[in-house]
């Protein structure tokens, strides 16, 4: 049967002892050097290519399709391709001689390090770094379900004829999503309170199982973002809540933990610091004391539950939009600049990835996001009332609605004219035949 352009993924944990743990850790420790000798080899590419005449003489020709047909030309005359990198990385695993990785793994190994190339070589991203051996790569993929191999009958994992078991959730999600054909396998490992645990995630074909019930596109529910709070208005319901109220705020333990670490590296390496304190330019070489690394696996952990906690919430939080309106109408915002100037309350709470979230979502589910234009809708200050725009300060949350005695909250008010926002921007008699209904 031909696989879909749907993909789910079910994650499953591994049950490792000794042995497997131990196969496991030397299959990723190899597929690290596999990595650096691959990105090693086509960082030695790239330069010759920027060496070459024909790559200069295209660099100062005016953008246009002549231009790009040069560079993929020259591309493909130094492999520099996705094609040419997965090749190049089944060579280095050939000839190493090692039988902890097959083909299939090399070849995603190449596909990894050109995605990362490629993103360098568009000045999409910053130039590729190597794996240390204690960062190492967290995930090995095959390309299908033939060397990573997941057995439905008989609901066990099998690679290089290492047979893994794995725990299954008894659950209704978890037995229909298994009876999908599955397009390939991943394995990850994550530290989780000082301890490494392994992970099967499957690659299912088709959609997930359907655990939620979303309301269809012709309901509309308008959305305003803040740097923790979202306010949303629908024609059910109209609220203003945390986007991730389950994470703690760990501000305090983070900051004594940083402070430790600090003091502790300074003690190992006095070499490295000048005498009023600051660090000395130029490379260093850093010793790291055990008390470093246990007060760096502690922080490892808060930054961890952070991010799981708030993963949790925002898909929470999404699927209870959703339920309220199928199209969400949202202000496009710079969330960059909510990092700027709301740092602390910005990485708890994390918008940016919630709009994210919500747009993953709707793409899933065949649901809309709308993003409206925040510059000329001006939603904050408009008011239909007077059909006049009135610059409000940002601590003032609330106001007097006109001419009327009716104070409304700022967010929410702009969140009310985010859902009835037509084509044309808006309009002032919908709204007000709304507010009054």
């Amino acid at each position: 049967m031909r696989a879909s352009a749907n993909t789910f993924i079910v994650e499953l944990p591994l049950v490792t002892g000794d042995e497997e743990r131990r196969i496991l850790s030397k299959a990723f420790s190899f597929a690290r050097m596999l990595y650096n000798a691959t990105l090693s080899q086509a960082f030695g590419r790239l330069q010759r290519m920027r060496e070459d005449a024909r790559w200069r003489e295209a660099r100062e020709m005016h953008k246009g399709s002549e231009r790009n047909q040069i560079f993929r030309k020259l591309h493909h005359e130094y492999d520099l391709t996705e094609n040419g990198l997965r090749t190049l990385a089944n060579r280095h695993r050939v000839a190493s001689g090692r039988n902890c990785l097959g083909a299939h793994e090399a070849q995603n190994i190449g596909k990894t390090v050109y995605r990362a190339l490629e993103r360098y070589l568009f000045k999409k991203g910053g130039k590729p770094r190597f794996k240390s051996y204690r960062r190492g790569l967290h995930s090995i993929a095959g390309t299908d379900n033939r060397e990573l191999m997941w057995k439905a009958d008989k609901r066990i994992f099998v690679w290089r004829k290492h047979v893994y078991q794995v725990k299954i959730p008894s659950t209704p999600y978890y037995a229909e999503a298994l009876n999908h054909r599955v397009k390939y396998c991943t394995v990850v490992h994550r530290t989780i309170k000082s301890q490494v645990r392994w992970y099967l995630q499957l690659a299912m074909d088709g959609l997930p199982p359907v655990r939620h019930v979303y309301a269809p596109k012709c309901e509309v529910i308008g959305i305003d973002p803040g740097p923790s709070k979202i306010a949303y208005f629908s024609e059910r319901e109209v609220g203003l809540l945390e986007v991730a109220m389950g994470v703690k705020n760990y501000d305090q333990s983070i900051r004594t933990l940083l402070r430790k670490m600090d003091r502790s590296k300074r003690a190992t390496n006095p070499q490295n610091f000048n005498d009023d304190g600051t660090c000395k330019k130029g490379t260093k070489h850093w010793k790291f004391s055990n008390n470093y690394l246990k007060l760096k696996s502690e922080l490892q952990e808060i930054y961890r539950c952070m991010a799981q906690t708030r993963k949790r919430d925002h898909g929470t939080l999404a699927n209870y939009l959703f339920q309220l309106g199928g199209t969400i109408k949202i202000e496009k915002n710079s969330y960059r600049s909510f990092q700027r100037n709301f740092g602390k309350s910005t990485q708890r709470h994390g918008m940016g990835e919630f709009v994210a979230t919500i747009k993953r979502k709707a793409v899933s589910a065949d649901l809309v996001v709308e993003e409206l234009d925040a510059y000329n809708l001006k939603m904050s200050q408009y008011d239909p009332m007077t059909d006049t725009y009135t610059k409000k300060p940002l601590k003032q949350r609330w106001h007097r609605l006109g001419e009327t005695n009716t104070i409304v909250q700022r967010d929410v008010f702009s969140a009310f004219l985010a859902c009835h926002v037509t084509d044309k921007g808006h309009d002032r008699e919908q709204l007000l035949t709304k507010w009054r209904a």
